[in-house]
């Protein structure tokens, strides 16, 4: 064990700007959306802190640089293959382990199997060459930033999985490594990914399922014993000490009582806020009723859970006074769950005036008369998984709903004005090509008949092995293919594992079958021209580095942006003269990096010597989240997504503030570029702020004010102090079950 002298040395030796690192952190590692602050990550947090540990910070990686879903694989191959969702890049993946088990660089061996992987999948060899090289280099200057962090914990979803791996591989290679945790779908479903993760020493423990316990557990393990080599873990696996992978006893589900409200004090909040109101994740229930073949969910959180509604619209109210909320999105896997719970909350919204908006998952079980109560409540959009119109194939799907009751649900949604996403799977074993056919005209005449309210979610049919239909693919028609030879012998040690892991199936309704109905779907997604919703999250990358994208901002100023060569997104505001200085070059390569280019960086170097907080070409971290009220001892600095110019006469020469992330903007009175330029140097409460720009200038409450204005346009973030504390048994704290 490290001496409580030397650990709290370390605290003192990670102050930054008067703010001290937390010695744990929760991290979210693209590729993911940024739709919203992470639901996962914000309830581990403030069940932490309802426990009392308040030394553990949190991290979006996915902030700053371009947001992608999923570039690493697809569903569907070239001539139709059904990928399996286990770990679909496990070219990739191995490629990884050998590199961290041979200690080489993490990607030294990525190029060996990138050719053959991407002209399987029609995907572009080139492009996730350069997205996973630019994307190393951030994620390896970013573990540079956080040398000294104790303890760090990932939530981890099929798609960034290998890139949380690669992110581990980095963290690994500093001089005192953190223990690294990691938890969420992917590591819950697929026990090779957690046997892969385990045994390659880039994970030292696996959380499964539901999180909040289990994680504080692995925290208070890792602070009393400096690791969890060799403990067993509840609720999770860690590697026993003859090096075998042990899963460690079950931990009791909380109790909906028992779940803290989510915190997101230590989010940048508006930095999720793209457009209209602002959005926080909140539930109702925890789990679902049903067991439907194709769907994972139940797995992870085993049961369903309804919590108590006058708690719910109280969390609700409680939220709005902490950070404004404004909508609610709920990640229930069915906030209709239990109807006299969902009759219940909406009553209660309604009784309350809570003048919060709503909208979430439900399966197709509402009437006319609880549409309408949902709509007076403030709900406006639902996810209804409607998947099919067919008897047969609901029934094999095992929905427990019918085609009948899929439409008047729709239908009662739709007449009360609140929007729809229609979940609809093509490619589904057994459901008959009329069958699909006539699920898809029925689907065009709903849109036909609600024009601009009904959108059509494609969900593609895939295997994953947390599926019921997972154990019985022979009875639906489905055959399991395995990885060849050649992939598995990339990382051979781990064949054991990897040889039991299916690459694709093949089978009814796959093949040229499954591109055929995947094409009707896509064509009936939406039936306007741009579609924005909070269900809409299968994005790609919207930047390159080969070329600007520029946006206006105000008067005769825009904002230029591309991908930097560490994946940081590099951005300028530029004049008309210098955006046009900027359009007229032209880059032959796609995947060229002009910011290297000779004339283009004698450009920018003119552009930036005028920008008050420059651009920059490398990931700033900063410790920093969201309040929505002010607190005696809150200290505030700079976002990191923020660049600032001063403007010209055309905006009455004020100071141009820009996020380049959420593309929003803000004028200040030129006196404000002192408290800016403060700002970025170091973290400031209202009293040191005072002194650094001149107390006779700015009154307290001028420069309070000031102060929570910056932070309520996404400038500022605030930060608070946190020493590491020191190892020690007495530092436990109990944690509920």
């Amino acid at each position: 064990m490290v001496p409580d002298a030397i650990e709290l040395a370390r605290g003192l030796a990670m102050m930054q700007f008067g703010v001290a690192r937390k010695p744990a952190r929760l991290c979210v590692v693209p590729p993911f959306s940024t739709l919203g602050p992470p639901a996962g990550i914000a309830y581990l947090l403030g069940y932490a802190a309802a426990q009392g540990y308040d030394d553990i910070g949190f991290l979006d990686l996915r902030l700053g640089i371009p947001e992608a879903y999923a570039p690493t694989y697809v569903h569907t191959g070239i001539f139709g293959e059904a990928y399996v969702m286990d770990i679909p890049d496990l070219p990739l993946v191995l490629s990884l382990l050998r590199a961290h088990d041979n200690g080489d660089e993490p990607l030294a061996h990525v190029a060996d199997v990138l050719d053959a992987y991407c002209i399987e999948r029609g995907i572009t060899s080139a492009y996730l060459l350069q997205y996973l090289t630019t994307l190393n280099d951030y994620l390896r200057e970013v573990a540079q930033q956080l040398d000294g962090t104790r303890f760090i914990g990932f939530s981890v979803w099929t798609s960034n999985y290998m890139t949380s791996l690669l992110f581990a591989a980095h963290l690994k290679r500093l001089s005192d490594p953190p223990t690294i945790v990691a938890g969420g779908p992917q590591l819950t479903e697929s026990r090779a990914s957690a046997a892969l993760a385990l045994r390659s020493g880039l994970l030292d423990g696996v959380v499964v399922g539901e999180g909040e316990s289990a994680l504080l557990e692995a925290y208070r393990l890792t602070r009393e014993h400096g690791g969890l080599r060799g403990q067993s873990l509840p609720g999770g696996a860690t590697l026993a000490s003859d090096g075998t992978v042990e899963y460690g006893p079950k931990r009791p589900l909380l109790k909906p009582d028992d779940i803290a409200l989510p915190a997101f004090d230590q989010m940048p909040l508006l930095a999720y806020q793209q457009a209209g109101l602002r959005t926080v994740p909140y539930h109702l229930s925890r789990g679902c009723t049903n067991k439907c073949t194709f769907c994972s969910e139940w797995t992870f959180w085993e049961r369903f859970r309804p919590g108590d509604s006058n708690q719910t619209v109280a969390g609700i109210q409680e939220l709005k006074r902490r950070y404004g909320a404004e909508y609610i999105e709920f990640t229930d896997s069915l906030v209709n769950g239990h109807q006299g719970r969902l009759r219940s909350f909406v009553e209660g919204m309604i009784r309350q005036r809570v003048g919060v908006s709503w909208g979430g998952f439900m399966r197709a079980d509402v009437d006319e008369e609880m549409a309408k109560q949902m709509k007076r409540s403030g709900c406006n959009v639902v996810f209804v998984g409607v998947e099919s119109m067919s008897d047969e194939t609901l029934a094999l799907m095992n929905k427990k709903r019918t085609s009948l009751q899929n439409v008047n649900a729709v239908r009662a949604l739709l007449d009360a004005g609140i929007r729809v996403v229609a979940g609809f799977i093509p490619g589904f074993p057994g459901d008959e090509r009329s069958a699909f056919m006539d699920t898809a005209h029925q689907l065009r005449s709903l849109q036909q008949r609600y024009r601009g309210a009904l959108r059509v979610n494609v969900e593609p049919f895939i295997v994953s092995p947390g599926q019921p239909l997972f154990v019985n693919l022979k009875d639906i028609g489905l055959t399991g293919v395995p990885w060849n030879d050649e992939v598995l012998d990339i990382a051979p040690r781990y064949k054991d594992v990897t040889s039991g892991i299916f690459c694709r199936v093949d089978g009814v309704n796959q093949g040229i079958e499954r591109v055929g109905r995947l094409r009707i779907a896509e064509a009936l997604e939406s039936d306007e021209p741009t579609r924005s919703d909070v269900f809409d999250y299968k994005g790609s990358e919207y930047l390159t580095q080969s070329r600007f994208d520029i946006e206006h901002i105000t008067g005769s100023w825009f904002i230029a942006r591309l991908k930097g060569p560490m994946a940081w997104i590099y951005a300028v505001i530029v004049s008309e003269r210098e955006r046009d200085e900027l359009q007229d070059e032209v880059f032959e390569g796609e995947w060229e990096d002009i910011l290297a280019t000779p004339r283009i960086a004698k450009i920018l170097r003119r552009i930036e010597r005028t920008h008050l907080i420059k651009p920059r070409r490398a990931p700033h971290l900063v410790d920093g989240g969201y309040v929505h009220a002010q607190a005696p001892g809150d200290s505030y600095r700079l976002s990191p997504y923020v660049i600032a110019r001063q403007g010209d006469w055309r905006v009455k020469n004020r100071l141009i503030v820009t996020d380049f992330v959420t593309l929003t903007d803000r004028l200040l009175p030129p006196w404000q570029a002192s408290v800016i330029t403060a700002l970025q140097q170091r973290s400031h409460t209202v009293e040191s702020l005072r002194r650094a720009v001149d107390a006779s200038a700015l009154s307290r409450q001028g420069a309070a004010d000031l102060l929570h204005d910056l932070t309520e346009h996404g400038i500022t973030l605030a930060v608070q102090a946190t020493v590491a504390a020191p190892r020690t048994e007495t530092m436990a704290v109990p944690i509920s079950a």
